[in-house]
């Protein structure tokens, strides 16, 4: 045949389900007017469930739905933060008790505020880096630049104690340092002791210790900032800043300061230290 009798077929597959919005918990919210009450008041909810884990399922999921619903009545960060802005009157006339009072006040409100932005441009970036830092996208070329800035030898010394800041001095000096290191091997002596930081114990049953109340409070204190949210969308900003309100839920209790075993999620972010 001289014309083919195949013909191709265009399959299109969709849905008309809404897409769930995945949810990440926004570092600057602790600092909004109303954050703690609206935690308080969600999180103390009954859960039905006897399992521990079922019922920190089901209190994140009831903390998530309420703060959605809070933050969506937000103004626009950026436009409140212009429309604050300062009309500097001093400059004209004298202000009166009332205007210079008002005056501090607008100037707090500001400052909150530009905090605020900061933070969440903060964690913007970071979720940027994490989404297009190995893409070789604009994003990818602008940071490599800035870092290619910051990496930069502004002088260094010699042997004779004579400081060189010129591009070919220091080329010349890092080249005789490396040609004079190259196969050289010498004795360094040690600048630990080693004995004192490597002692037996003749009894390591603390080890199998229950763990108390304390020290978890001290390990939730040094968790790191600025880390991924974990699968349920909260930060480690969010553990730290609310842990005196969540805490009990995350821990089976066995005495006044004793601990049997610590939740699931304490066991996860202690894996990202």
């Amino acid at each position: 045949m001289e014309v083919s009798d195949h013909c191709s077929l265009v399959i299109s597959i969709s849905t008309d389900l809404a897409k769930p919005h995945t949810f990440r918990f926004e570092n600057f919210w602790v600092l909004r007017q109303g954050f703690q009450s609206i935690v308080t008041d969600n999180w103390s909810l009954h859960a039905p469930h006897v399992d521990k884990a079922q019922n920190i399922s089901r209190k994140f999921k009831n903390l998530r739905a309420a703060l959605k619903v809070w933050s969506s009545s937000f103004s626009n960060l950026k436009l409140t933060i212009e429309n604050l802005s300062l009309t500097i009157l001093e400059e004209y006339r004298d202000l009166s008790l009332e205007e210079w009072n008002f005056r501090d006040i607008l100037r707090e409100k500001l400052l909150s505020l530009l905090e605020q932005q900061r933070i969440y441009w903060k964690q913007r970036g970071s979720v940027k880096w994490v989404t297009l830092g190995d893409v070789v996208t604009e994003f990818f070329h602008a940071n490599v630049t800035i870092k290619h800035r910051r990496n930069l030898i502004a002088k260094l010394v010699t042997e004779q104690g004579e400081v060189v800041t010129s591009h070919h001095d220091k080329e010349v000096q890092i080249w005789h340092s490396f040609k004079d290191r190259l196969g050289v091997t010498e004795y360094n002596e040690m600048l630990f002791d080693l004995s004192s930081l490597m002692q037996e114990h003749p009894n390591l049953n603390w080890l199998e210790d229950q763990f108390t109340t304390n020290e978890i409070d001290e390990v939730v204190k040094m968790l790191p900032n600025d880390k991924s949210p974990g699968p349920d969308g909260f930060t480690n900003e969010f553990i730290k800043k609310c842990w005196y309100t969540v805490k009990m839920i995350f821990m089976i209790c066995s005495g006044p300061s004793k601990i049997t075993m610590p939740v699931f999620r304490v066991s996860i972010h202690l894996s990202s230290l």
